[in-house]
């Protein structure tokens, strides 16, 4: 009987077969300020800036072989997803697991915590969160064990349905994170702080993950650079 065929995940430079190549793509800068309510921060659109990085990350793809895109359907996701899935005559596949984190889901949804909460409250939430690396900092956020499983089971279906293949996800960096936490068994809910419209390369087969690269945006300082220069 024939030996199974071995897959590297570990050598950037193996052929595909056999694995899926994901490259997770945080969106571009969103519009964000404190008067908005919890409600209307789960889904804010991109900014002009955020819209420039969107298409600096599409240009840099665009260079690339891509066979799909996914996308979360939160607007600052898709719009990014968008960009880069045109450069391929490509439509995002949208995903509802793929949405990101809400630290405020629990709290009023028609108001701000950021006016209603004591600054000292809000300030002290994310500095636990910053130093501790983790989602039990945020008192009025969803279960982050559960958020971790959702991501994980839509990213494991992907890997299923595109081996031999590479795919865009265009997402959030709880989602990044969440994928590269599992890979790299970290306990961490967020092991790193990835850069907007960054890409993070991981391949997979079955359930082994391989992380290839971590929140690399040169393009991004490539086209400040570019921009910079234009403007002498």
């Amino acid at each position: 009987m024939p030996r199974a065929r071995s897959i590297d995940l570990d050598n950037p430079f193996a052929p595909l077969t056999g694995l899926c190549e994901l490259i997770l793509v945080r969106h571009g800068e969103q519009i964000l300020s404190k008067e908005l309510s919890a409600k209307e921060t789960v889904d804010p659109p991109l900014s002009e800036l955020g819209e420039r990085q969107a298409e600096a990350v599409a240009n840099r793809l665009a260079r690339t072989r891509v066979d799909a895109v996914y996308s979360s359907p939160l607007r600052r996701a898709l719009r990014t997803g968008t960009h880069i899935a045109g450069k391929h005559g490509l439509k995002p596949v949208v995903r509802e697991e793929l949405s990101e984190y809400e630290p405020w889901q629990k709290f009023p949804a028609d108001q701000s915590p950021f006016e209603v909460l004591p600054h000292e409250e809000v300030a002290a939430m994310f500095r636990d969160h910053i130093r501790t690396r983790r989602y039990g900092a945020f008192t009025y956020a969803e279960d982050g064990a559960e958020f971790r499983a959702r991501v994980l089971r839509q990213i494991s279906s992907i890997v299923d349905a595109h081996l031999g293949q590479r795919v865009v996800i265009s997402c959030h960096g709880g989602v990044i994170n969440a994928v590269l936490a599992d890979a790299l068994g970290s306990a961490f809910d967020m092991p790193v702080r990835v850069h907007h419209t960054s890409l993070s390369v991981v391949r997979g087969a079955d359930t082994r993950r391989a992380v290839q690269s971590v929140n690399d945006f040169t393009h991004v300082l490539d086209f400040q650079t570019h921009v910079g220069a234009m403007n002498l």
